[in-house]
């Protein structure tokens, strides 16, 4: 998602991340979801419903860039797209994960937000908002307070 990628360089530049975080971040935030193009996004609640359907939704995924993407790029890109793509929010030397994950959470607050104030009343909608406020009420990541961010949108 784009407005993931952007938050994730925009944060990365003003904590004064070197140059190749700035930039893996940024593509991290681009191509995060990719997998989800070809096996359809599947939400986090059903997910967690039944005990290894992660995991298993997560080796599907692989398999489809397998047979699908990685086959179109080249050899060189691969495993560049594999870093944004498998194991999007650990925290590597060459990316900040749980940054990138945090910009994903607050695009998806926001998404969430602006439903609701637009007129869509949606009780999960309410709750991803309200649980996300919740989560990121005291969290500094990388020297940047989200929780202020999130209280910005009370």
């Amino acid at each position: 998602m784009l407005i993931v990628a952007i938050f994730s360089f925009l944060f990365s530049y003003v904590t004064r991340l070197d140059r190749e975080n700035c930039i893996n971040n940024y593509f991290t935030g681009l191509f995060h979801d990719l997998p989800e193009v070809l096996t359809r996004d599947i939400i986090n609640p059903v997910k967690k419903s039944v005990k290894g359907l992660d995991e298993l939704i997560k080796d599907y995924e692989v398999e489809e860039m397998e047979k699908k993407i990685y086959k179109l790029i080249p050899e060189g890109w691969q495993n560049d797209i594999r870093m944004f793509t498998e194991d999007e929010f650990s925290d590597t030397s060459k990316r900040n994960g749980e940054l990138v994950k945090a910009a994903d959470d607050l695009a998806a607050f926001i998404e969430a937000y602006l439903a609701l104030k637009n007129g869509i009343k949606n009780e999960d909608l309410i709750y991803a908002k309200n649980k996300l406020t919740r989560k990121y009420k005291s969290r500094n990541i990388a020297g940047i307070n989200f929780g202020e961010i999130y209280a910005d949108f009370d």
